[in-house]
């Protein structure tokens, strides 16, 4: 065998090596995601396991970028340390004009640009830039939104970026579909942020807009307090109907939304069950097993069955 051709099968060696590598990598920044969003957001991991099994892997990559940004604000021992965290995120996946530089070297990070591939489209940048800077505009905030229409931003920025950019991941571009996403969307921040209400009165935030407030007599030391007062309530009810509309807008589009997008809104159906939940206990945010969500079973069983049926 002359040198040449050992030359030739050594670096062909070092070749599939290095695929194999990069494959078994791969895997097992998918395998993090999945575990990513099973550990803080298990109705969202339940619905994400119903999605057909060749979307899954991109719907758990973005839906576990959402997980990671979205718990920074509450994590961070302060505002410019969350905003520089979530800079970093910005910077990996984002970045300047001419895309991000660099293979990432968080395995969320790392599976998200493998999802998008090495060029993102400028729709998708769209959707992560907007994603990651309504997080960023969270963390420096220094009080609740004033007005319900800046909780809705929040959560289309949030939430239904995070929605339209699965869909976008997954091949699936269609308007009526991108609609219904950022009605979906804002139905999911709203409810989250009405959800997390207990937590994030143990750390002084509160999501409850100043307008809504102002109208029933709800002071934000009382909410910091955890006073489940009728003002409370009633200041929760006003944001849940907000989110209910939002869940009803993009249930009124399921005809219009193509059949292949339709396990992408699964999600309408958890959101749809915490907001009877909540009704059912007079709109108390404080109440823990409200919180806390139902019995697993019975959730995965109501995402199952409108799986089945086609449904959300």
């Amino acid at each position: 065998m002359s040198a040449t051709t050992v030359r030739r099968l050594a670096v062909a060696s070092t070749v599939r090596t290095y695929a194999v590598d990069a494959v078994d990598d791969l895997r097992a920044a998918l395998r993090h995601c999945v575990e990513v969003v099973r550990a803080r957001d298990y109705e969202t991991y339940l619905c994400t396991l119903a999605l057909p099994r060749a979307l899954a892997p991109a719907a758990f990559a973005i839906r576990a970028l959402n997980c990671e940004t979205g718990s920074i604000v509450g994590s961070a021992s302060s505002s410019d340390a969350a905003v520089a965290r979530l800079m970093w995120w910005s910077d990996a996946l984002v970045g300047d004009d001419e895309g991000p530089g660099g293979t990432p070297a968080h395995p969320v990070a790392r599976a998200v640009a493998a999802t998008l591939g090495p060029e993102p489209s400028a729709r998708a940048r769209t959707w992560l830039k907007r994603m990651v800077e309504a997080r960023i505009r969270d963390a420096r905030e220094d009080g609740p939104p004033r007005e319900i229409i800046d909780l809705e931003r929040y959560a289309s920025d949030a939430h239904g970026s995070a929605m339209t950019l699965a869909l976008d991941a997954c091949g699936i571009r269609n308007t009526d579909a991108d609609h219904a996403a950022s009605h979906l969307g804002k139905a999911i921040g709203l409810s989250a942020l009405l959800r997390g209400t207990t937590a994030h009165s143990r750390q002084r935030r509160c999501y409850l807009p100043i307008d809504v407030c102002a109208r029933h007599g709800v002071s934000t030391e009382s909410v910091y307090r955890m006073e489940p007062s009728e003002g409370v309530r009633s200041a929760a009810h006003e944001v849940a109907c907000a989110a209910k509309a939002h869940l009803d807008s993009a249930r009124a589009m399921t005809e219009r939304v193509p059949k292949e997008a339709k396990p992408f809104f699964l999600q309408a159906v958890t959101v749809g069950r915490y907001l009877d939940a909540l009704e059912a206990r007079d709109f108390d945010v404080f109440d823990e097993t409200v919180a806390k969500g139902g019995a697993p079973l019975a959730t995965q069983g109501a995402i199952a069955w409108h799986a089945f049926r086609g449904t959300y």
